[in-house]
C-alpha cells in the first residue's frame, strides 16, 4: 500500500467530519449543498495530495492497519465527542 492510499482515507474521513460539524454547529446546510461541498473539498484535496511525491513510497502493512485503525477511532470518537449524530 502506498502512503498516498492512507491520506487519501484520511482526507476522507476527515472531510465528512468537518463538514458534519458545519452542517450541525455552524449552519444547517440543505442536504444536496453539503454532498456537493463535501465532493469538492475531497477532489480538492486528492488533488493536492497527488502534487506530492514522497506519498508514493510504500507503507508496511502494520503501518497501515495502525493507520485504518486510529482513523476509523477518530471518527466514532469525534462523531460522539463533538455531537455530530
Amino acid at each position: 500500500m502506498k502512503r498516498k492510499n492512507l491520506v487519501n482515507g484520511i482526507v476522507l474521513a476527515f472531510s465528512v467530519i468537518f463538514i458534519r460539524f458545519l452542517d450541525v454547529h455552524v449552519y444547517d446546510m440543505n442536504l444536496l449543498f453539503t454532498l456537493l461541498l463535501i465532493v469538492v473539498l475531497i477532489a480538492g484535496l486528492m488533488k493536492l495530495v497527488d502534487r506530492f511525491p514522497s506519498l508514493d513510497k510504500p507503507v508496511g502493512k502494520r503501518a497501515a492497519m495502525i493507520t485504518n485503525i486510529t482513523v476509523v477511532l477518530a471518527i466514532f470518537l469525534s462523531f460522539f465527542a463533538l455531537d455530530l449524530q
